[in-house]
C-alpha cells in the first residue's frame, strides 16, 4: 500500500511521532467494544482482532470490510456487531490493543536485566533493532491509522503517544550506559536521532522508497549509526527540547 500526504494533519502526525511525552493510553473497552461476559464471546472478539490485524497488513482501513472480517473470522456480521458498535471503533479498539502489546514487549525483552553486560553501543544497536522490530510487525495497521487520520479519524494520537513512550524507554535504558555528566544534553541528542529513525522508518511504510527499504539487510547498521552519531555531536538544541530540558529543570527540589 503506498500512501500519499494528501492532508496537513497527517504531516504533523508524520513529524512528531516521536517527541518526548506520556506512555500510551489505552482507553477503557467500553468505549470501543461492547462487553463481553463468556468465555467463547471473548475468544470471538480476540479472533476478530487478529483477522483485522491480518488484512490490514494487505489493505487500508477502506479497503477492509466487516463482512470480510467477518467471514474469515468464521462467524456472521451480526457477531461483530455483538461485540462491536461499528468499524471505526472497531479499528480504534483494535489500535489500542496494538498499543499495549508493544509496550508489554518491549518491557519484557527490553530491560537492565536483558541487557546486562552490554556496552552504550550494543543497547543503542538492540533498541534499534527493536524499533524496526516493532514498525516491520505492525507495518498494515500503522499504514492505515496514517490514512484513517486523513479522514478525520483521531487515533493518530495513541501512536504519538506510543512513539514517545518508546523514545523514553530506549532513550533510559541508553543512558544508562553512559558516563556523560550531562544527562539532559545527551538525553535531548538521543531524541533527534531516535527522531530521525523514526522518520525514516514512516517514510519507508508510507512512499515505499529504493533507499534502505524496510526489509534491507543493512537498516540496522544505517539507522544505529546515524542515532550513535546524533549522540556523539555536541551541536545547538531544536528550541522546543531545550524549553523541555528547562521545564524539566525548574521541577528539580532544591537542597
Amino acid at each position: 500500500m503506498h500512501i500519499h500526504f494528501r492532508d496537513r494533519r497527517m504531516q504533523d502526525a508524520h513529524a512528531d511521532v516521536l517527541l518526548d511525552g506520556p506512555p500510551p493510553r489505552a482507553r477503557p473497552d467500553g468505549q470501543r467494544a461492547l462487553p463481553t461476559r463468556q468465555p467463547r464471546a471473548e475468544r470471538t472478539r480476540e479472533k476478530l482482532l487478529q483477522t483485522g490485524k491480518h488484512l490490514l497488513s494487505a489493505g487500508g482501513f477502506d479497503d477492509v470490510s466487516i463482512a470480510q472480517i467477518a467471514a474469515q473470522s468464521g462467524c456472521s456480521v451480526g457477531a461483530f456487531y455483538i461485540r462491536f458498535k461499528n468499524k471505526q471503533a472497531y479499528f480504534e479498539f483494535l489500535l489500542d490493543r496494538i498499543i499495549d502489546e508493544v509496550r508489554q514487549q518491549a518491557l519484557r525483552v527490553l530491560n537492565p536485566a536483558s541487557l546486562r553486560g552490554l556496552t552504550l553501543q550494543q543497547t543503542l544497536e538492540r533498541c534499534v533493532r527493536h524499533h524496526i522490530g516493532v514498525i516491520r510487525a505492525n507495518e498494515g495497521p500503522l499504514c492505515a491509522a496514517l490514512e484513517y487520520s486523513i479522514n478525520g479519524g483521531s487515533d493518530w494520537q495513541p501512536i504519538r503517544d506510543a512513539g514517545a513512550w518508546l523514545s523514553a524507554h530506549y532513550t533510559g535504558l541508553i543512558l544508562a550506559k553512559s558516563r556523560r555528566r550531562d544527562k539532559q544534553a545527551a538525553a535531548a541528542r538521543l531524541q533527534i536521532g531516535l527522531h530521525i529513525a523514526t522518520g525514516h522508518l514512516l517514510n519507508v511504510i508510507t512512499h515505499k522508497p529504493a533507499v534502505l527499504a524496510l526489509d534491507h539487510p543493512h537498516l540496522e547498521f544505517w539507522l544505529s549509526s546515524i542515532v550513535l552519531h546524533c549522540l556523539n555531536t555536541a551541536g545547538p538544541m531544536p528550541d522546543a527540547l531545550r524549553a523541555a530540558g528547562e521545564g524539566r529543570e525548574a521541577c528539580q527540589p532544591r537542597n
